[in-house]
């Protein structure tokens, strides 16, 4: 999977809002949340170094705090209970990778330096996951968290290959401590079975497809800036 901070971000943003509209359609636009996505793109690469670390660390934060103004704004009080319910966990892994000489911390930046490696090796999964994007864009709304799972489950298989095949699979598990930072095990319970769920071929268009560039989502822009497609 993509270990930067923009690409997770935008899929717990994606999925998680999936719900949100589902609450408030008639005010909540998503498009409201692609400017949660652009406080993070300012950071769009693997954290290396403790300095890295602690500048993914604030925009992380704030990406996050305007994410969560948006579901207050857009959610019922029960929508935002079992939220909140389901990142819970995430508190403490941000706390404590977030703190200079904690132990999580130190051994991921052992393994950072051979994740960063491998990115470039993934930019042909940010291509799918583009596609995957401008797909959602035009999902009917039954399909648009099946669509946004798909997207995602491919994109994390093909990511984790690409990092696994470099460093191994040591490497792999600390950098899912990310995604446990943006999104608790809340994507993994949305999208459970969608690894190998067949709607997914129906859904998403065969691997290597090219994106048609015409989404007007500011999530699927950046994502083209990054790939530089």
């Amino acid at each position: 999977m993509q270990y930067s901070s923009p690409s997770l971000l935008r899929f717990f943003i994606v999925l998680s809002s999936s719900l949100v509209v589902a609450v408030n359609s008639q005010t909540c636009h998503l498009r409201e949340l692609d400017i949660c996505a652009v406080s993070s793109v300012a950071f769009n690469k693997v954290a290396t170094t403790e300095n890295e670390i602690d500048r993914y660390c604030n925009l992380f934060d704030d990406a996050k705090e305007c994410f969560f103004n948006y579901t207050r704004k857009c959610m019922t009080p029960l929508h935002r209970e079992l939220l909140n319910f389901g990142i819970e966990g995430a508190k403490e892994l941000s706390a404590k990778f977030c703190k200079r000489g904690d132990r999580l911390r130190s051994d991921y930046l052992k393994h950072a330096p051979c994740i960063a490696r491998a990115m470039p090796e993934g930019k042909k999964c940010l291509q799918d996951a583009r596609t995957g994007f401008e797909r959602i864009e035009e999902a009917k709304f039954q399909d648009r968290i099946s669509t946004a799972c798909c997207t995602y489950m491919r994109y994390q298989n093909c990511l984790t290959d690409a990092v696994e095949k470099r460093c191994g699979e040591r490497a792999v598990q600390y950098g899912h401590i990310l995604l446990r930072m943006a999104s608790s095990n809340l994507i993994d319970i949305m999208c459970q079975g969608y690894d190998t769920n067949p709607v997914c071929k129906r859904l998403l268009p065969p691997s290597g497809t090219r994106p048609r560039g015409n989404s007007k989502s500011v999530v699927s822009k950046l994502f083209a800036a990054y790939v530089g497609l």
